[in-house]
């Protein structure tokens, strides 16, 4: 895999145990931030106890901010429904309805470590997860786990179906105090890049009272975050077609925009259009009954904005 940069963003993670976090002093330290929202490693769901009070003061002061659940793989693999579910409805009432965090939501694995469940299992469980989780945010969801966990399970790697994590995006755990740790983290699971590289597990950084979490990211912040909601979004009536525009988004990962008339997907342009013309042929509505035209963007990873553009006709 790659290693960091001088334009490497710098972020930590951290959860109730964490003493005397100052987010005011914090905010001018860090480019992004992740927080505990839950685990099950007692073997029942649990919220983190300074969660919602940690989400609050994150978005008061500006910092780029996304949370983790820290999940429990087992042999019933409808306990990742039940994980899957407790994390989304956990996510929403610290960042608000379907407010899923600024940054990728992450599913932390790195348990259990005394192998007893099959790696079939647990990339089953991992799968299973994250297709729902996807599926009812339409947020990625981010993979935490570390390099010796992976290795620990045949490397991730299932006989005839090969590595079926490696599209997930990865936020990968080896720390560079350990003395036969190599200089960058290796190709494992299928992946040869990191989005995240957590690298240290005892970094001292300003506004925080104790050694926290350290982590390297992308270079830029962009490659964490949804694309940027649409702005200047203008439609009007045309010969009977709907003319629409808007400003381009400066997100340094964008693919395209989509394109819905009360909420049908009418079109999607590249990530250069300004302009889209809705022909009335795609315009299945009836005589005086209402218009909202819509646009979101979307990026590399397939996040889309948090929000919709509207323009009511």
């Amino acid at each position: 895999m790659q290693g960091n940069n001088p334009n490497s963003r710098f972020g930590v993670d951290i959860n109730e145990y964490t003493q005397n976090v100052q987010f005011d002093i914090l905010a001018t330290k860090i480019d992004f931030l992740y927080l505990r929202a839950s685990g099950s490693a007692t073997g029942r769901y649990r919220i983190d106890r300074k969660f919602l009070e940690f989400a609050v003061a994150s978005r008061n002061y500006g910092i780029p901010v996304g949370a983790y659940h820290f999940g429990l793989p087992s042999y019933d693999l409808t306990d990742a429904d039940r994980q899957c579910d407790d994390f989304i409805n956990t996510l929403q009432s610290g960042f608000g309805n379907k407010d899923y965090g600024d940054l990728f939501p992450v599913l932390d694995i790195e348990a259990p470590t005394d192998k007893s469940i099959t790696t079939k299992v647990l990339i089953n469980w991992i799968d299973r997860f994250r297709k729902r989780f996807e599926r009812k945010t339409r947020r990625r969801l981010m993979l935490y786990t570390g390099i010796d966990f992976i290795e620990l399970y045949d490397n991730f790697y299932i006989p005839g179906r090969g590595y079926p994590l490696k599209d997930m995006i990865l936020w990968i755990a080896m720390y560079l105090k350990i003395p036969q740790n190599p200089r960058i983290p290796p190709n494992v699971g299928g992946w040869t890049r990191w989005r995240i590289w957590q690298y240290s597990e005892d970094q001292i950084v300003s506004g925080i009272g104790n050694p926290v979490d350290a982590n390297w990211g992308p270079n830029n912040i962009d490659l964490l975050t949804q694309p940027d909601v649409v702005t200047g979004m203008q439609a009007r009536f045309e010969s009977g077609n709907i003319s629409v525009s808007w400003n381009r988004n400066k997100d340094i990962d964008l693919l395209g925009y989509n394109i819905f008339v009360n909420k049908e997907w009418v079109g999607t342009v590249d990530e250069n259009a300004t302009n889209y013309l809705i022909t009335r042929d795609k315009l299945k509505i009836q005589k005086n009954m209402p218009i909202e035209v819509a646009i979101e963007a979307f990026d590399y990873d397939g996040e889309t904005s948090k929000t919709r553009a509207k323009v009511n006709l």
